[in-house]
């Protein structure tokens, strides 16, 4: 929509409570020298950095972290608002407290804060030990509910696969991210195509989705950088700055086997070994991606595996049934990860082959896993077209920063694509083409 630029530009913090786990007292902290906000797929909580004063006759003639006192663990509840009425409300544990700044005058503390459940997780009691059976996707849902024992949301994409394991007392979110690589979505089953998923929390609840489903989003928010103090129709705001980081990185895409990768498997039923090298086939890949396709990379190595990963296979290994079942099923693999583990590595490769971070007006309606749309002016004189076609185009918000100082508030939005080249279009048409 077309609008004053400024529109998100004012923030406020409406409610910080912390209460003390020695007395059980509520300390009002809503005035706040700064503070960050932060999401992403890569984390397992919710982080924020709360800067405040630590003043002498702030509690009882004391300190805070005295008068408090400041120990960790603390509950911390923070509601926040942007200037167009976004609200994020989260309840927090004190993770660290830092001096930060420090004089004669004042000092101030640095909070870190972060989920519950991350603080949970650390927990021997948490831990998982019984044996699982069947669909993925099920055993997350008992593994979020029973050991990391949380009220909160999850947004599951339900997985096709199954997969029997035993906890062997590994901590709930290490378990769950175990198992993100070796599912795949329900919604077409194709195994070695759509493989790979990511766990990852935002103030709404938490996310167990596919890659393939993340970028196959429809977009949220078209951002534009066109140096305009309006924004321009079609858009729903403007980019302060642009930043465009190692583009194309490709000795750490090879490292990662984003383009071929070797996969080397052991049977110790059989006593025998399996190699399996498979590289990508952009005609025949089966994956939804944000831009229009890989990079075309050169000849010379598109067919050498550049990362070679060594597994057992889990024939006779946990077969589900009873006595004379399991005995029927022992020389059958109960995870078919020759097809399965080759596409998700390189799924998970190609995950940030293209990388911007931008910066805009805050705004708390957005959140990681969300699609955007962005938009910059070309650098090609000779092109017609106004628009940067290589740049331009569907990003995943990878990650998600919201910093407010003194009631005004910006938002840096860290964006990746599993591909290039310039697809979909900003709302409603634009004044650029």
């Amino acid at each position: 929509m077309a609008g004053n630029s400024n529109r998100f530009q004012d923030a406020s913090i409406k409610k910080a409570i912390i209460v003390s786990n020695s007395t059980g007292k509520e300390v009002d902290m809503t005035e706040c020298v700064n503070m960050e906000y932060s999401e992403s797929i890569y984390d397992d909580t919710i982080r924020v950095g709360y800067e405040v004063a630590n003043a002498a006759g702030t509690i009882n003639d004391k300190t805070l972290l005295e008068g408090l006192p400041l120990v960790g663990t603390e509950d911390f509840e923070l509601t926040i608002i942007d200037g167009d009425g976004n609200k994020i409300n989260v309840n927090l544990i004190v993770n660290n407290v830092t001096v930060v700044t420090k004089d004669n005058q004042k000092e101030n503390l640095l909070l870190s804060l972060v989920s519950e459940e991350i603080i949970r997780n650390e927990s021997e009691v948490n831990s998982v030990r019984i044996r699982h059976n069947g669909r993925i996707s099920n055993s997350i849902k008992d593994i979020f509910k029973n050991n990391l024992q949380t009220e909160k949301t999850l947004f599951i994409e339900e997985t096709s696969n199954n997969f029997n394991f035993i906890g062997n007392k590994r901590k709930p979110m290490y378990m769950i991210n175990w198992l993100s690589k070796k599912s795949i979505p329900n919604k077409n089953g194709k195994q070695g195509k759509t493989a790979g998923y990511i766990f990852f929390e935002t103030s709404l609840g938490y996310y167990f989705k596919s890659i393939d489903t993340l970028f196959a989003q429809e977009q949220v928010k078209s951002y534009g950088f066109f140096g305009q103090a309006e924004t321009p129709v079609g858009y729903d705001g403007n980019i302060i700055n642009l930043d465009i980081d190692n583009r194309f990185q490709a000795e750490s895409k090879l490292r990662s086997g984003a383009y071929n990768t070797k996969l080397i498997l052991f049977d110790p039923f059989n006593c025998k070994y399996d190699e399996i090298s498979e590289g990508v086939k952009p005609d025949d890949d089966g994956t939804t991606n944000a831009g229009i396709g890989l990079p075309i990379i050169n000849k010379k190595f598109n067919n050498i595996p550049t990362r070679t990963t060594f597994m057992l296979r889990d024939t006779g290994v946990l077969p589900t049934g009873d006595v004379k079942e399991q005995v029927k099923k022992n020389e059958e693999e109960i995870f078919d990860v020759a097809n399965i583990l080759n596409q998700a590595i390189r799924r998970y490769g190609q995950f940030s082959i293209g990388a911007v971070q931008i910066d805009i007006f805050g705004d708390f309606s957005l959140h990681a896993g969300d699609v955007v749309f962005i938009d910059a002016p070309s650098t090609d004189q000779g092109n017609d077209a106004t628009t940067d076609k290589l740049t331009g185009g569907k990003y995943l918000i990878a990650s998600l920063k919201h910093v407010i100082r003194a009631g005004q508030c910006q938002t840096r939005l860290g964006l990746v694509r599993d591909s290039v080249g310039r697809k979909g279009k900003p709302h409603n048409g634009s004044m650029v083409n």
